[in-house]
């Protein structure tokens, strides 16, 4: 049996769970989907289309901030095998922005060490007019993505793994589209991304 980290079978490193689709067809524009789309199946290609894609993916996901970014990068090296360090330390930089964005928005310093999980329901958008959509969409990437990156180790019936590399690749576009987002809405992100 696979390690939840891995993809299990080569036959399943193109599937992906029906929630990390739909969240990367909300967030990404069309053609940043086809993009995210043909970067996953350029991975289990030819050596030229695999090194294309970890190019790309690389690019992509580029410090600053050192940290975690550097982290992801070097786990995203690892697809299409491994996949559950990239999408935590995805999940780790998206927290990193939130923490930033939820202390200016509310002047609360326990924001700085609160759980992503946690900072998101303190951004109401009625009460600070935050974006309705960003809001929901980062809900939605905290339960079904960065939460189980760091804590759920379940593999699904009929699965031999947790997360495929296709996830992770989507996973990727989603959350440096979801940081673009927050740092045009708050300059304490912008900050906090340039100076970690």
């Amino acid at each position: 049996m696979a390690s939840p980290s891995q993809t299990g079978r080569k036959s399943e490193v193109l599937w992906a769970l029906p929630y990390v689709v739909s969240l990367a067809q909300d967030v990404l524009s069309g053609p940043e989907y086809i993009e995210a789309e043909t970067t996953a199946v350029y991975l289990v290609r030819t050596k030229q289309l695999h090194d294309a894609a970890m190019k790309r993916l690389i690019g992509l996901v580029a410090p600053p901030p050192k940290h975690p970014l550097s982290e992801a990068q070097e786990a995203l090296k690892g697809l299409p095998r491994f996949t559950r360090g990239a999408i935590q330390y995805l999940g780790e930089y998206i927290e990193l922005l939130v923490r930033a964005w939820c202390f200016e928005l509310t002047g609360d310093a326990a924001s700085k060490s609160r759980s992503l999980g946690a900072n998101i329901r303190r951004l109401k958008p009625k009460k600070l007019g935050t974006p309705e959509e960003l809001v929901d969409q980062l809900q939605r990437y905290n339960s079904f993505l960065y939460t189980p990156a760091k804590h759920d180790f379940t593999i699904f019936k009929g699965q031999r793994h947790r997360f495929t590399a296709r996830e992770a690749v989507l996973v990727a576009y989603i959350t440096m589209k979801l940081a673009e987002r927050i740092m045009e809405l708050s300059s304490a992100a912008r900050l906090q991304a340039i100076a970690f």
